[in-house]
C-alpha cells in the first residue's frame, strides 16, 4: 500500500502553501483512501477503525458517532466539489437510519457491523450530538427536509428526556455511573450551530445560547482561564485528578465554536475566546514546535506530554480564528500544518494517520481510528476557506 508523500507539507512556509499541501493530501490521498479501504461496502457504512497497515479492523460493532462523523466529512467534501462524496454520505445516512433511530426518539450507541441490528441500545449524548451534526450537513448537501425533521425530533427528545439540574444534560440513558462531562455538551453546541446555519430555525439558536450559558456558568473557570472536563452532579469539579484534568485541544475547539457562535448570533464571546486561547497557547502548546500536548492541569503544568492527532487539527482551526480576529497567530498555521504532514500523516498508508505519539515522540497508536477524519476535515475546510467568511462558506 502506498505511503503518504509529506514533501508538500515540508515546503509549507505560509498559509497559502499550507492550503495547497492540505488540499492535495485531502483530495488526492485521504478521501480516496476513506472511500476505499475506510468504507465497508454498499449499505455497510464506514469501517469503525483500520489496522496500522490499512486493512479492516474487524471490530464487532460500529459506533454511531463514527458513522455520523463520516457522513459529515463526505457531505462537506461533496459540497466542496468531490464527486464521490454525495453517494458515500447517502450510504452512511441509510446505514444509521435503517435501525439506529429508536422508536422513542434517540439514537443507539452501537450497531452490528452490517447495520442490521443493534449491539448497544443506550442513548449517549455524545452520539446524539454527532448524529445531529451529520443531519445538519447532510441536509445542507441534499436540500432534503427529512434529515431536518429527524433533527428536530431528536433535539426535542434530548431536551425533554436528558435535561438535568442545575443545567445541561446527562451523559447517557439509561444513566451510568461516572462524572458529568463537558465534551458531549461542546459537541451538542457544535451540532446546534450547524443546524442553525443550515435551517435558520430559532430552536437551534436557543439551544446554542443555552449551551454557551452553561459553558460560562459551569464549565469554564474565569479565574484560571481553564475549561474543566469532569464534574460532579452540581457541576463543581470532580474529585481528585479528574477535577484537575484540562485538555488544550478542547480549549482550541471552544475557541472555534465560540467564534462561530459570535458570528452566527451576534453575541460577543471575545473575553472567553481570548482566555481559552491564551491558556492553550501558553501552557498546552510547545513554544518552539507548536505541538499540542494531550493533558495539562489547572495550574498549567503538563500532566500528559503525549500528543494526539485531533488537538493539532483543533489548534489549526483556532489559530486561523485568532488571525482573523487580528491576533498574530497566522505564523502558527504553517507550523501546525507541517506537524500534521510530517508527523501524523507520515509513516502510514497514504491518506491515513498515526493517531498518537508518546511523550518521547514514539508512535503510540495500535490502530487507525476512523473517528479522527472528522477533525482533519474540519481543519482542512477552515484552512481552505481562508481568507474569507468561513461561517458562510
Amino acid at each position: 500500500m502506498a505511503r503518504t508523500d509529506a514533501s508538500a507539507f515540508h515546503a509549507a512556509n505560509d498559509i497559502g502553501s499550507a492550503q495547497a499541501a492540505f488540499r492535495s493530501w485531502m483530495f488526492d490521498q485521504a478521501l480516496p483512501f476513506w472511500a476505499g479501504s475506510g468504507h465497508d461496502g454498499p449499505g455497510r457504512g464506514a469501517q469503525e477503525h483500520l489496522k496500522l497497515d490499512g486493512s479492516p479492523g474487524s471490530a464487532p460493532y460500529k459506533r454511531m458517532r463514527v458513522q455520523a462523523r463520516q457522513i459529515y466529512a463526505f457531505s462537506n467534501a461533496a459540497i466542496l466539489g468531490w464527486p464521490q462524496g454525495e453517494a458515500l454520505a447517502r450510504d452512511g445516512y441509510g446505514f444509521i437510519t435503517r435501525c439506529g433511530e429508536r422508536s422513542d426518539g434517540g439514537w443507539v450507541r452501537r450497531l452490528a457491523p452490517d447495520g442490521g441490528s443493534v449491539v448497544d441500545p443506550a442513548i449517549d449524548l455524545y452520539d446524539q450530538a454527532f448524529v445531529l451534526f451529520a443531519l445538519a450537513w447532510y441536509a445542507r448537501l441534499t436540500a432534503e427536509d427529512e434529515p431536518l425533521q429527524r433533527a428536530r425530533r431528536t433535539v426535542e427528545w434530548v431536551r425533554i428526556r436528558m435535561a438535568r439540574e442545575p443545567g445541561g444534560y446527562c451523559c447517557v440513558l439509561p444513566e451510568e455511573p461516572g462524572p458529568r462531562q463537558q465534551n458531549p455538551h461542546m459537541h451538542l453546541l457544535e451540532a446546534a450551530l450547524a443546524l442553525y446555519e443550515t435551517s435558520g430555525e430559532d430552536l437551534y439558536a436557543e439551544l446554542s445560547r443555552e449551551l454557551v450559558d452553561l459553558f460560562r456558568r459551569r464549565l469554564f473557570d474565569p479565574s484560571s482561564g481553564t475549561l474543566g472536563e469532569f464534574f460532579r452532579a452540581d457541576w463543581s469539579p470532580a474529585e481528585g485528578e479528574a477535577g484537575d484534568h484540562v485538555e488544550p485541544g478542547h480549549h482550541y475547539e471552544w475557541v472555534w465554536l465560540l467564534d462561530r457562535y459570535e458570528r452566527l448570533t451576534g453575541e460577543d464571546a471575545g473575553p472567553e475566546i481570548d482566555a481559552l486561547y491564551q491558556v492553550a497557547l501558553r501552557h498546552g502548546t510547545h513554544a518552539e514546535t507548536a505541538m499540542v500536548w494531550d493533558v495539562i492541569g489547572r495550574d498549567g503544568r503538563i500532566r500528559q506530554g503525549s500528543t494526539r492527532l485531533w488537538p493539532q487539527a483543533e489548534a489549526l482551526k483556532a489559530h486561523l480564528v485568532m488571525a482573523r480576529r487580528g491576533r498574530p497567530s497566522a505564523a502558527l498555521v504553517p507550523k501546525v500544518a507541517r506537524n500534521l504532514g510530517e508527523r501524523f500523516l507520515s509513516g502510514c498508508p497514504a491518506g491515513a494517520w498515526v493517531d498518537q505519539f508518546d511523550s518521547m515522540g514514539a508512535p503510540a497508536a495500535d490502530k487507525i481510528p476512523t473517528s479522527s477524519f472528522y477533525h482533519l476535515f474540519m481543519a482542512f475546510a477552515e484552512l481552505d476557506a481562508w481568507p474569507g467568511d468561513a461561517a458562510h462558506h
